[in-house]
C-alpha cells in the first residue's frame, strides 16, 4: 500500500497539475484501497487458488483501516488551513485522533468479547443476541470515538480485531450472518449514493488526463507495487500477477471520495469526486469483466503446465 500511494501521488503530479501534494495524497487514498463489491464472485471462484483468495480477502478487510489515518492526515492539511497549515500541524491533529480511536476500539472490542464469553459459559445469551452485538459493536466503537474526537473508521477497525482475538467461539462465522446481511444492505444503499454522485460529477465532463490517471491507478499503480512487495514470497509469478490484477475498487473508495468532497473546496473538491467516480466506474468494467477472464486464463495455464 505505501508503494501504491506513492506511485499514485507521482502519477497525479504528472496528470493532475495544479493540485497540492496533500490533495493528491487524498486522491491516492481514494483510488488505492481495494474492495470486492464490483467483483465479489472472484472470492468464491474455485479457479483462483485458495491462498490467493485468502490474501485478497485479508487485504480488502484491512486496507481501509490502514489508510484511514493517512487520509485524515491529508484532509487536515488540505481541508482546514486554519487548523493545520503544515505537515507537523496536521500530524498534531491526526495522531491524537488515531490514538483515541485505537484505545476506544480496543476497549469496546475487548469488553464485548469478554462479556459474551462470560455470558456464553453461563448459558445466559441467545444466538440472536450474539448476532445483534456483532452488528452494533462497530457502530458503538465508531460513535464513541467520534464523541471523543477520534477517528471512527480506525476505531471500528481495531474493535473488530480485538473482538476476534478474544472471542472464544468456534461458531463465530455463523454469528456473522446478520452482519453480512446488514453489510450487503448498506452496500446497496452506498451504490445508490454513488449513482447520484456520478451524475453530478460527470455532468461537467471528464478530461482525458483524469481518465488516464484512473486507468493507471487501476493497473500499474497496483500491479507494480504488488510485484515488488512479493519478491521472495512463495507465490509463483502467475499468482503474483493474479493478485496484482484482482484489485477492484468499490465501497471504500466511495466513502473516502464522498468524505473528501464534503471537506474540500474548489478544484480539489471536484478532483476528489471525479477520481472516485471514474475509478469506481472503471473498476466495475475492468474487474467485473476482467476478473473472471483472469481466473479462467490462470486455470488454463495451470492445466497446460500439468498436462
Amino acid at each position: 500500500m505505501p508503494l501504491s500511494l506513492a506511485l499514485s501521488v507521482a502519477a497525479g503530479l504528472w496528470l493532475l497539475p495544479g493540485l497540492s501534494w496533500a490533495v493528491l495524497l487524498i486522491v491516492a487514498c481514494v483510488v488505492v484501497p481495494t474492495d470486492f463489491a464490483p467483483a465479489a464472485s472472484i472470492l468464491r471462484d474455485d479457479r483462483v487458488p485458495v491462498r490467493v483468495r485468502n490474501v485478497l480477502n485479508v487485504e480488502a478487510g484491512y486496507n481501509d483501516g490502514i489508510v484511514s489515518p493517512i487520509f485524515i492526515f491529508a484532509l487536515a492539511i488540505a481541508g482546514d488551513r486554519s487548523h493545520a497549515d503544515t505537515p507537523i500541524a496536521a500530524l498534531g491533529s491526526a495522531v491524537p485522533q488515531a490514538v483515541k480511536a485505537i484505545l476506544v476500539g480496543l476497549a469496546v472490542g475487548a469488553t464485548l468479547a469478554l462479556l459474551i464469553n462470560a455470558a456464553e459459559r453461563r448459558e445466559a445469551m441467545t444466538d440472536q443476541s450474539k448476532r445483534v452485538i456483532l452488528v452494533t459493536a462497530p457502530l458503538l466503537a465508531y460513535g464513541l470515538s467520534l464523541a471523543l474526537h477520534g477517528n471512527g473508521f480506525v476505531s471500528a477497525f481495531v474493535c473488530g480485531i480485538a473482538f476476534n482475538y478474544l472471542r472464544q467461539s468456534s461458531a463465530l462465522r455463523g454469528e456473522l450472518a446478520l452482519l453480512d446481511d446488514m453489510g450487503f444492505l448498506l452496500s446497496a444503499g452506498m451504490w445508490f449514493v454513488f449513482g447520484a454522485a456520478a451524475v453530478l460529477a460527470l455532468s461537467s465532463g471528464v478530461s482525458w488526463t483524469m481518465v488516464v490517471f484512473c486507468l493507471l491507478a487501476l493497473t500499474v499503480v497496483r500491479m507494480l507495487p504488488v510485484l515488488i512487495a512479493m519478491l521472495g514470497s512463495p507465490f509463483s509469478w502467475r499468482e503474483r500477477l493474479l493478485i496484482g490484477w484482482l484489485g477492484p475498487r468499490g465501497t471504500t473508495s466511495i466513502v473516502f471520495g464522498l468524505l473528501a468532497f464534503n471537506v474540500l473546496v474548489g478544484a480539489a473538491e471536484h478532483a476528489a469526486l471525479m477520481t472516485m467516480v471514474v475509478a469506481v466506474l472503471g473498476s466495475v468494467v475492468l474487474h467485473g469483466v476482467g476478473a473472471p477472464a483472469a481466473a479462467r486464463a490462470y486455470r488454463n495455464s495451470q492445466t497446460r503446465l500439468s498436462g
